[in-house]
């Protein structure tokens, strides 16, 4: 019914040091920003980036100019 204390400090006290490893990272990455390096695309993100381009290439591509039908268009004789 009630929890005991010695679990509730337990957690506290992994909480504590989940919070502090989690500043020391935040203060690492922040003094060696010209160290960090992206990286590579991978399958996931290159099929995000193939989606995105798209969707926002045919809403481009539909606004500002009327549909292809693939043939150009014929002069009046």
């Amino acid at each position: 019914m009630y929890e005991h204390p010695y679990f509730i400090d337990k957690v506290t006290e992994y909480e504590n040091e989940r919070l502090e490893r989690a500043a020391d990272r935040r203060r690492l990455l922040a003094e060696h920003a010209d160290q960090i390096v992206p990286r590579a695309a991978g399958p996931v993100r290159r099929l995000g980036q193939r989606v995105l381009r798209a969707i926002t290439g045919s809403r481009a591509a539909s606004g500002s100019r009327a549909p292809s039908t693939g043939c150009e268009p014929v002069s009046a004789r």
